[in-house]
């Protein structure tokens, strides 16, 4: 049990996977007969994103992949 308050706790930043991984673990998925949603779900785990109500598609991880590599990089400000 933590006997600290939220304000102590720190968050330390998620691994994420390359897009490629990412794109090859989404496919293998879906070639494996894992549904659509459950696929796109854990492929978004794995590119550091959290679940939301609906499931994520392929096309919204990859472009939002697309964008932190663009402000990773300094092309596009935070």
């Amino acid at each position: 049990m933590l006997n600290q308050s939220p304000d102590a706790i720190i968050a330390l930043p998620r691994p994420v996977a390359e897009p490629e991984t990412v794109r090859h673990a989404y496919r293998g998925l879906v070639a494996m007969g894992w549904t659509v949603a459950e696929a796109g779900n854990l492929a978004a785990h794995l590119a550091g994103l959290d679940l939301t109500r609906r499931a994520w598609r392929i096309g919204e991880i990859e472009g939002l992949m697309f964008i932190r590599s663009l402000v990773l990089d300094g092309r596009l400000g935070p």
